[in-house]
């Protein structure tokens, strides 16, 4: 069994140090890397790849083969006390070769299919690789490490393709390159459509549209003040920790969504009254700096889209159901139930994800045998539509699961020779806030591939970090 030696370092950041019994082998260090370079790539450019002939190769989708042969060769994960959360996640996975079945019956597209079942297959299988690997707190460093990096360049191009001055740039280097961006014209064209050169634009990122980048952002944030805390994480690399801390909610809200702004002011409050270190100061630094932005050129000026926010937040409250995009939301979770009683084979398998893709480039027969005009914008309306009503229950159960693991060790007695333990569990539930503030508007996490492995990484890496700090309770209360 791993040995840990607790020590308190200053006054706000604790450690823990491993003993040479506990030094992992050179193969395990080899795998830990793989994982964070997937990370880094998932959060930076996620959409890096190859052709090969007409199919995109994704660098992510190869380090994710990788890891998961690498997992293979690991030890088992011992579920005893979280029995719930692996079969509610195998059967998701299930679920979802039962709907990219039936889209390939109904449609005949065997190649897209496979590539989509093969892609979203990858993407669930994180929840099980990532414990395997992810063992001890210099495992969960490089992780953490890779997740900050990854951040801040997200957080780089967002805020830079928003503001007219610095589009140019963005548009002229990292966005005009195919194998980057897929379909790189598009997007200047709607750059030029929307805002050109000279307005401010909604940011967005590598990741893709506002919306996703936003919800990435917003999962992603409170692993900022996590690795604030973490042993191993100190001198240049706390540095920027902190500086990702602070661009992280500037760029979101730069993508000028309401969803962003709420799950900004949410998780920072939720920082400052968990007192997370330096959490009241960044935020300082945050909030008079707007203030001084603010000032200085006017809310209203161009380089900003401020008043959108307002716009629309007002037009919700005066009556939600005549602003479109929220009365789509919030029919994607009604329209369903009454989808069903006329088409009762969507309890158990919806048209895949293929069908809705079909029906995205306009083709005809997908909109006659998916309504495919429905409304799927929330994680339960693009379940229901891809997979059948049991796989959005069973999403909804997933989240709910991890709400309440995450709930159950806040509730319990914290270790008083562990200060990391509730730092840890503090942190994962403010990403469980942003994931439901992406999860409520958005359907990323269930209808695109970077999606749904950003969605199945952060409940993995809640499982490895649950076994880790299990392990160092029961050595604390050995000791």
């Amino acid at each position: 069994m791993t040995n840990f030696a607790v020590k308190r370092i200053g006054s706000a950041r604790h450690s823990l140090a491993r003993t040479s019994s506990s030094r992992q082998p050179t193969n395990i260090s080899g795998s830990i890397r793989w994982l964070g370079m997937m990370v880094f790539l998932l959060l930076a450019a996620p959409k890096l790849r190859i052709m090969i002939g007409p199919a995109p190769l994704y660098a992510i989708d190869g380090a994710i083969a990788l890891l998961l042969l690498a997992a293979n060769r690991m030890p088992i994960v011992k579920w005893s006390a979280l029995k719930p959360f692996p079969t509610l996640v195998s059967f998701y996975l299930m679920l979802i070769f039962v709907g990219e079945f039936r889209g390939l019956v109904v449609y005949g597209r065997l190649l897209e299919s496979v590539y989509m079942l093969g892609e979203f297959t990858l993407g669930v299988s994180l929840f099980f690789i990532v414990p395997r690997l992810v063992r001890d707190t210099e495992a969960g460093t490089v992780v953490l490490k890779a997740i900050v990096a990854g951040l801040l360049c997200c957080c780089a191009v967002t805020i830079m393709y928003s503001l007219a001055p610095t589009r140019t740039f963005v548009m002229n280097t990292v966005f005009s390159y195919d194998f980057l961006v897929p379909n790189s014209e598009s997007l200047a064209r709607r750059t030029l459509y929307y805002g050109g050169l000279t307005e401010a634009m909604r940011g967005q990122s590598l990741i893709g549209t506002s919306t996703i980048t936003t919800g990435f952002l917003g999962t992603m944030w409170a692993f900022t003040f996590l690795a604030a805390n973490w042993p191993g994480i100190e001198g240049k690399w706390l540095k920027i920790v902190h500086i990702t801390a602070i661009a992280t909610p500037i760029a979101m809200l730069m993508t000028y969504g309401r969803a962003a702004w709420l799950t900004v002011i949410a998780i920072g409050t939720m920082s400052i009254v968990f007192g997370f270190a330096k959490s009241r100061r960044n935020t300082a630094i945050l909030v008079i700096g707007l203030a001084i932005v603010f000032f200085k050129v006017g809310w209203q000026s161009e380089l900003f889209m401020v008043d959108r926010v307002f716009e629309k937040t007002q037009l919700v409250i005066e009556n939600p159901y005549e602003e479109e995009s929220f009365a789509h939301r919030l029919r994607s979770f009604t329209q369903p139930f009454s989808h069903l009683l006329d088409n009762p084979i969507w309890l158990v398998a919806g048209a895949g994800r293929v069908g809705q893709k079909l029906s995205n480039r306009g083709n005809v027969e997908s909109e006659l045998r998916d309504q495919a005009g429905l409304s799927k914008h929330s994680g339960f309306g693009m379940a229901y539509y891809c997979y059948g009503l049991l796989a959005a229950v069973t999403h909804v159960l997933i989240m709910l699961n991890g709400l309440r693991l995450i709930l159950k060790r806040l509730q319990g007695p914290a270790p008083n020779d562990l200060p990391l333990y509730k730092i840890t569990w503090q942190a994962f539930l403010m990403a469980w806030v942003g994931l439901l503030f992406w999860w409520l508007p958005g359907h990323a996490m269930v209808g695109e591939a970077r999606g749904v492995i950003l969605f199945f990484f952060f409940y993995g890496f809640m499982m490895s970090c649950d076994r880790m700090l299990a392990v160092q309770v029961n050595e604390v209360v050995l000791e």
